[in-house]
């Protein structure tokens, strides 16, 4: 039977985490769906790993290996290769709650014949978090373009995307830069269809010292052009002034620190801004 998801799983030198989401996943009371893991290079045991959990035959497991390239690249090879109606990343720090499959084929229920409609989405709490479970799972809203408001909850969402959809927005990868924000694809396919919101708490974990997001600024430093198009992306939401001008003084810092063409620099996003940060920096000094 043509399972209807795919469960994502990026990983880097991840083997001495990676079983607490794989037994979240065997441990799933609906298994209609594909476990599809690209080793973004590893050196560690994890391809070893992986084929121990194909042995045991618990759920269906594709692995890819590429050289290392960064997470965005490996989620592109991910969405070339898969063939379900629902593609969800899950990072390998992260696991499921053992219903989670369950509700995610009854989301994906819902939605699967609007057109207008890209996937759905579910809460990832920090294990660490203690919140009263009866307050969750109540709640479905449909958002038609970037959703704009405060979270009501200590958690982020994790997005379910119809494939067929999400392999029409898939990440620029530009030589040498190995990170490239998320939100960039996340606004692309949000100001073109609408997302199923919902409080379901589906996933936990927390993140790591040896992840991506331990030093956020210093990535973007590394990855300037993945970082630079995310923040001109960033300005077609609607703005405030102020952080219109904060977004331009992080785009001038940016591509100033990593030696970007003046045009670029001065012409990559409003001038008039542009040169409202360098006035307001030189009064400064």
């Amino acid at each position: 039977m043509q399972k209807f998801l795919t469960i994502f799983t990026p990983t880097y030198n991840r083997a001495y985490i990676l079983p607490k989401l794989y037994n979240s996943l065997k441990g799933q009371i609906n298994k209609n769906f594909v476990w599809l893991i690209v080793d973004d290079g590893s050196s560690d045991e994890t391809k070893t790993l992986v084929q121990e959990f194909q042995n045991e035959n618990y759920i269906e497991i594709h692995y890819i290996f590429q050289e290392n390239k960064g997470k965005h690249f490996a989620v592109n090879k991910g969405l070339r290769n898969t063939r379900t109606e629902f593609f969800c990343v899950i990072d390998s720090d992260d696991y499921l709650a053992e219903n989670a499959v369950e509700q995610m084929e009854i989301l994906s229920g819902k939605i699967e014949n609007d057109n207008q409609i890209a996937g759905f989405t579910f809460i990832r709490f920090s294990e660490k978090t203690n919140f009263d479970s009866g307050k969750y799972g109540k709640k479905e809203w449909i958002v038609s373009g970037r959703a704009e408001y405060d979270w009501e909850f200590p958690g982020e969402m994790i997005y379910c995307y119809k494939t067929a959809i999400h392999q029409q927005f898939c990440f620029p990868e530009f030589e040498g830069e190995k990170f490239c924000p998320e939100s960039l694809v996340y606004r692309r396919i949000e100001r073109r269809f609408k997302i199923l919101f919902t409080d379901k708490v589906l996933a936990y974990g927390d993140y790591l010292e040896d992840g991506l997001m331990s030093n956020y600024y210093q990535l973007l430093l590394k990855n300037p052009r993945s970082s630079l198009l995310n923040i001109k992306e960033r300005f077609q939401d609607r703005l405030s002034k102020e952080e219109k001008l904060n977004l331009a003084k992080t785009y001038w810092d940016i591509a100033s620190k990593t030696n970007r063409p003046f045009l670029e620099k001065f012409f990559g996003i409003s001038p008039f801004l542009i040169l409202k940060v360098l006035i307001n920096k030189h009064k400064k000094q």
